[in-house]
């Protein structure tokens, strides 16, 4: 039985070692080579999506081989080289790549097509272009072959397939530099043995490269023939692939440095534009727009647009855009497709685009899966803008900001979003200079309206200021030289405010001088002069535009003045944003109801089951079902949410319409592209609240972040107190006072240097480490004196915006390893340091109570009332129990907490960290606005690791009076009252029922019949 087995081996060996064998022999025998014709299981590898060899360095060889047949055009077949290796040697590679079929599994979006002077198989003018099936470019040769090296040696000699048909031979790369191959006649393809030509590192390319470099190859290296994907400069793979042979040894992967040209290198932005850390769209439509300011000469100077962005994978890219517009002009508009590596484009702007002052920016997002039509694969849809990749470019870099203070809007911010301003002082901080620094930030934050700010005060050697960044020296004119190259010749005449280009600081740097101290007091009040009225409006249009409306009174906004126009859609989940704000003496969180007034339309294709939803804050607020069939229209729906939902300052609202169709049930191909429109939002929605109380609380951090309040409201000096007078400490209040004022719209006045006696009657600010907080503050606002000791925050954990650190992360797979080896838990009696006191509470309550108990029934009842009413038995209460404390968590990062003074008439607040240095680099994040919009309640502590705000209510507070108790405010402020304090007004009912029947019986013995 053996003998003809050999025998059929040895044909098909000699059928495929012939000159002339058939090609359709070749497929059947490439798929049983499996190594010896390069086949591998490897996955398409991110960043190597075709183009030119690298410029230098050894070639890696490749592991895979496309697995799909690429459209071809033609029969006519080239005349393959000849190699130097033997026939023995190289018989099974050239056997399994002579004719075979060409299949791959679809890679990334193919790029642009090489020219022909860039690569070796650039075919001569007027030659049909070969046949991908057919087409085939011998691999280079090795000079010496060992025959006792044979197996390892032969892949290096198999024919390479190249597929014209393609805009590039994706997914794998060109071959080195190589002289062109002779055409084939088109009537009759030769399959005629291979010439012996010289090793290709011995002859003179066809056409030259235009690489700097050409590339070595090593041919001692076992190979598989096929080059891997990549782009110049990308560093190969050193993981070797699944092979589909057993037994056979995987491929050794030479590592190729990277090199990038110089052509290839990205542009940086002179001027970033994305206003915060991250800015992601998520879902099948999304937009954002928002403010930023240019000077005149950034308007006049000739510009380009970047934009830089990264998306899903799901992400279908032939239906899924993103658009970019600047002041209504449209500058991109392309389909989404970067699932891999960030996408990069640049256009330039046409002049008159930009304007000096405020310029509107606005980018639109419309994205669909590929494959799965259903609701929920709708929040799988993403794009993210790459912040260091996206903002201007200006032509010989960005103009200096030299001028006044109008300028200072056109400052901007870092790739981070964050506005670095270094404070540059001659003395020492104490006495007067840390109310200067104080006061000078909130000026700059006002006038500039930073979305961020992060306040260093400068120390040591002090370089050029970071791009995005502001340096300011503050100093008389006699000072400035110890702190800059050139000093203005107007500092020594009178109070200057000026920006200019310093040779030592750099550019934009603002002096703030004058002859004498009292010269430098006037200019910080000059810069101080501004106040951003608030009257219907609150600005934030450098984080989201337009503006939200302030809603004080009785007040409706059509969705049109929101930024919200009328749209069309036909996805699965509709989406529109808009933002709304609320004064600091808002009081209506137990009762009343706002009001969205819904204009819309949906189609037959809707199906029963359908809703829409009203979001506030991140919460789910009110809702909508769509129960009719066969379409309908919406006119003027009313959908209540109630007030609870809302809280002091801005508050982000959104409406989600989830669409249920027959067709996305059953999703056939093509499902997701883009057919009839479903729904029809129309901007004339409207937003409306109806008449609420005014009466302001305190202890309240909403009311307190919303507008500094109860702070701006005698115009009295706000008494900072620092726990140590150093640097850190400094930053740190400066951060924070530069929120206050934009917040505020205008600069509170500072005391940073108040009597100690006289603090029990003032509102105060204290900042510094938690060590260095006396204990009668720790009392006054809350806070549990064991703070001190349990508060065990690691100076990288307050540092780092990760989730978490290297260390944490390797105590994490230990424990999964331990875990997986069965390790048994620790014995009972030694403690456990990754539980808290809630876990163990928890854990020890369901072990000695058992589940049939009265307390158990009772505290089930109160879970039922309080899901369903918003109602706790602590609403039954008369008056207030025991006092509380608060222990914020052990990784807590920024700790603020409200209380009042001694006196009870002062508001006291604490800002405080583990250390003055993790407290001063924790603020710039705690003043962010994605943090700061959700500060609230009596105590808040947050965690820059994982981003989490842990909050305790407002157990009791005092009210404060903010406007004129009217009748209908009085009634109000009581409905809400009441609406908390369940057992009052029940108690008040019950006594007016029995005074009510008392009256009533009294009357009627007067004044009745007896019957």
């Amino acid at each position: 039985m053996r003998a003809p087995a050999s025998i059929a081996a040895a044909l098909i060996l000699a059928l495929a070692q012939a000159p002339l064998a058939s090609p359709w022999l070749a497929p059947a025998y490439a798929q049983g080579a499996g190594q010896g014709t390069g086949f591998s299981m490897t996955p398409p590898i991110p960043g190597y999506s075709g183009g030119n060899a690298p410029a230098s360095g050894n070639a890696a060889p490749a592991t895979s081989v496309p697995m799909t047949p690429p459209a071809s055009s033609g029969s006519a077949a080239p005349s393959p080289s000849a190699s130097s290796t033997p026939p023995a040697a190289s018989s099974t590679s050239n056997a399994g790549a002579a004719g075979g079929q060409n299949f791959s599994i679809p890679s990334f979006p193919t790029p642009s097509a090489p020219s022909q002077g860039s690569t070796p198989f650039a075919m001569p003018s007027g030659q049909a272009a070969p046949s991908s099936s057919s087409a085939w470019i011998p691999a280079p040769a090795a000079s010496t072959t060992p025959a006792d090296d044979t197996p390892a040696r032969t892949q290096t000699s198999q024919a390479q397939p190249i597929n014209p048909q393609q805009a590039n031979p994706a997914p794998y790369v060109q071959a080195p530099a190589m002289p062109s191959p002779a055409m084939p006649s088109p009537a009759m393809p030769s399959l005629a043995a291979p010439r012996t030509t010289p090793p290709a590192s011995a002859q003179a390319p066809a056409s030259p490269p235009t690489s700097p470099a050409p590339p070595t190859w090593d041919m001692d290296q076992s190979s598989t023939g096929i080059e891997l994907p990549g782009e110049p400069g990308a560093p190969a793979p050193t993981a070797a692939p699944f092979q589909m042979v057993p037994g056979r040894p995987a491929p050794v992967i030479t590592q190729v440095p990277a090199t990038t040209p110089a052509a290839e290198v990205r542009k940086r932005p002179d001027r970033f534009l994305i206003p915060q850390r991250r800015m992601i769209f998520a879902g099948e439509v999304a937009s954002r727009a928002w403010v930023f300011y240019a000077t005149q000469e950034e308007a006049n100077r000739q510009a380009s647009f970047l934009l830089s962005y990264l998306s899903a994978v799901v992400v279908m890219p032939e239906t899924s855009r993103i658009r970019v517009t600047v002041n209504g002009q449209a500058l991109i508009e392309r389909p989404i497709a970067a699932s891999q590596e960030p996408a990069h484009f640049e256009v330039p702007i046409q002049r008159g685009t930009l304007r000096p002052g405020a310029n509107l920016i606005r980018i639109d997002v419309v994205q669909r899966h590929r494959t799965d039509c259903a609701v929920t694969a709708t929040y799988e849809l993403w794009t993210e803008i790459n912040n260091e990749g996206t903002g201007l470019v200006f032509n010989g870099g960005r103009p200096p900001l030299s001028g006044g203070l109008d300028d200072l809007a056109s400052v901007g911010f870092d790739q981070y979003g964050v506005t670095p301003i270094r404070i540059v002082t001659p003395g020492p901080i104490e006495g007067g200079g840390s109310s200067r620094v104080l006061r000078v930030v909130q000026g700059l934050a006002v006038r500039g309206q930073f979305p961020n700010t992060s306040v260093t005060i400068a120390d040591g050697q002090i370089g050029q200021t970071p791009p995005g960044g502001l340096t300011v020296v503050v100093g008389t004119a006699s000072e400035l030289p110890r702190l800059m190259a050139s000093v203005p010749n107007e500092a020594r005449l009178r109070p200057i405010t000026t920006l200019l280009e310093d040779d030592r600081l750099g550019a934009p740097t603002l002096v703030i001088s004058g002859p004498t101290a009292a010269d430098v007091d006037r200019a910080i009040d000059r810069l101080n002069a501004i106040s951003i009225p608030r009257t219907d409006a609150v600005n934030t249009q450098t984080l989201y535009a337009p503006n939200a409306p302030l809603f004080d009174s009785a007040r409706g906004v059509r969705l049109g003045e929101l930024g919200v126009p009328t749209q069309e859609f036909s996805g699965r989940r509709f989406r529109a944003e808009f933002q709304i704000a609320l004064p600091a003496d808002f009081y209506a969180q137990a009762y009343g109801n706002a009001q969205l007034l819904l204009d819309a339309a949906f189609t037959a294709a809707v199906r029963p089951g359908s809703h829409v939803d009203v979001y506030v804050n991140e919460q789910i607020a009110s809702n909508l079902p769509i129960t009719a069939s066969g379409g309908g229209l919406f006119q003027r729906e009313r959908m209540q949410i109630p007030l609870r939902n809302f809280r002091p300052g801005v508050n982000r609202l959104w409406l989600e319409v989830v669409l249920d169709t027959e067709s996305d049930a059953r999703c056939l191909p093509g499902a997701t592209l883009p057919a009839e429109n479903r729904f029809v939002l129309f901007d004339s929605t409207e937003f409306s609240i109806g008449d609420f109380a005014r009466i302001g609380r305190l202890p309240d951090l909403a009311s307190f972040s919303a507008n500094a309040f109860p702070y701006n409201l005698d115009g009295n000096p706000v008494a900072v107190v620092l726990a140590r007078q150093d640097s850190s400490t400094l930053s740190a209040a400066g951060t924070l006072m530069s929120r206050l004022a934009l917040a505020n719209g205008a600069p509170l006045p500072i005391d940073a240097s108040p009597a100690s006696v006289t603090l029990g009657e003032r509102n105060v600010i204290f900042v510094g480490s938690i060590d260095q907080i006396s204990s009668s503050v720790l009392d006054q606002v809350g806070v549990a004196e064991t703070v001190r000791t349990n508060w065990v925050v690691s100076a990288s954990g307050d540092e780092s915006g990760d989730v978490g650190s290297s260390d944490e992360y390797d105590n994490v797979l230990e424990r999964f390893r331990s875990r997986q080896v069965g390790d048994s838990p620790p014995p009972p009696g030694e403690p456990r340091l990754d539980q808290n006191t809630h876990e163990v509470y928890e854990r020890w309550r369901g072990s000695v109570q058992g589940h049939s108990s009265l307390y158990s029934i009772v505290e089930g009842f109160e879970s039922w009332l309080e899901r369903t009413f918003s109602i706790n038995f602590e609403s039954f209460r008369l008056q207030e129990g025991r006092r509380s404390l608060f222990e914020p968590p052990p990784r807590t990062s920024v700790l603020m907490a409200q209380g009042t003074g001694p006196t009870g008439s002062a508001a006291w607040t604490l800002v405080a960290g583990r250390t003055p240095e993790a407290l001063a680099a924790s603020m710039t994040r705690f003043t962010s606005d994605a943090v700061w919009n959700r500060v609230g309640g009596q105590a808040v502590a947050y965690q820059v690791a994982s981003g989490d705000i842990e909050r305790r209510d407002i157990r009791s507070f005092s009210f404060i009076v903010t406007q004129p108790l009217s009748l209908g405010n009085l009634r109000m402020i009581a409905a809400n009252w009441l609406s908390i304090n369940i057992l009052p007004y029940a108690l008040m009912l019950v006594l007016a029922g029995t005074i009510l029947g008392c009256a009533t019986a009294l009357l009627l013995r007067r004044l009745g019949r007896p019957s």
